[in-house]
């Protein structure tokens, strides 16, 4: 069998590694560690305010001319129906037309 050295033994255990102290270590890991980490809602919303603020803009516009489209055909079929209500009730004719 091998026997170990003595010499190297008694080296190996007062063998001790001291690396000089970084005094920039801390501040690199939370550089990093802030670069990977994922922005609040809050801080993507307010970094990207503008474009934001347009999408916003075209979809109360979008729903404003829809919602007026909406509200125009509405009109136009209840004004329709009144005049037709309003036609049968004064003329028999268009009343004996309008029975099936």
């Amino acid at each position: 069998m091998n026997t170990p050295d003595d010499s190297l033994t008694a080296i190996l255990r007062g063998w001790r590694v001291k690396p000089p102290a970084d005094p920039d270590f801390r501040p690199r890991v939370w550089r990093r560690i802030e670069a990977r980490a994922r922005p609040s809602w809050p801080a993507y919303l307010r970094s990207h305010a503008g474009a934001w603020s347009l999408v916003a803009l075209l979809v109360v516009c979008a729903a404003a001319f829809t919602g007026q489209a909406t509200a125009r055909a509405r009109v136009r079929t209840d004004r329709e129906t009144l005049v037709a209500t309003y036609l049968v009730g004064l003329d028999p004719r268009v009343q004996a037309e309008r029975k099936p």
